[in-house]
């Protein structure tokens, strides 16, 4: 599901982002990575086994539930950078989990393509 060139872009990246967390609070996993639509620059296309496997890992082996962010209560801390070069953007989101805001922060790459942009989970990791 590329999203089109828009002069208002951030706030495309930032839903796009936000439907992706929301299918994986709903257990949709295969269709919430199914919007992860190229591998990331070390050709890695995650998949819902892999994401799992981290989210086990930073549980220290158990797998926190994913919340979807209107149930928090506050607002998620996410941060939406354009790229220097003009190819794209990074978009770092902090993940609800168990309920309230993590430190573990999902790191997307909006990477332009033709006039598209294409959608890839870049990293997982704590910040």
């Amino acid at each position: 599901m590329p999203i089109p060139r828009s002069p208002d872009i951030e706030p495309l990246l930032i839903r796009y982002v936000e439907s992706w967390v929301e299918r994986l609070a709903d257990g949709d996993w295969d269709d919430a990575m199914s919007l992860i639509e190229a591998p990331n620059h070390y050709g890695v296309r995650w998949s819902s086994a892999d994401f799992r496997r981290t989210l086990v890992g930073y549980g220290r082996g158990v797998e926190p539930v994913v919340t979807a962010p209107p149930l928090l209560g506050q607002e998620v801390r996410v941060s939406v950078i354009a790229f220097d070069d003009g190819s794209g953007y990074s978009v770092d989101y902090d993940l609800p989990l168990n309920g309230v805001l993590s430190d573990l922060t999902a790191q997307f790459e909006f990477l332009l393509s033709g006039d598209e942009y294409v959608a890839t989970l870049h990293d997982v990791h704590v910040l």
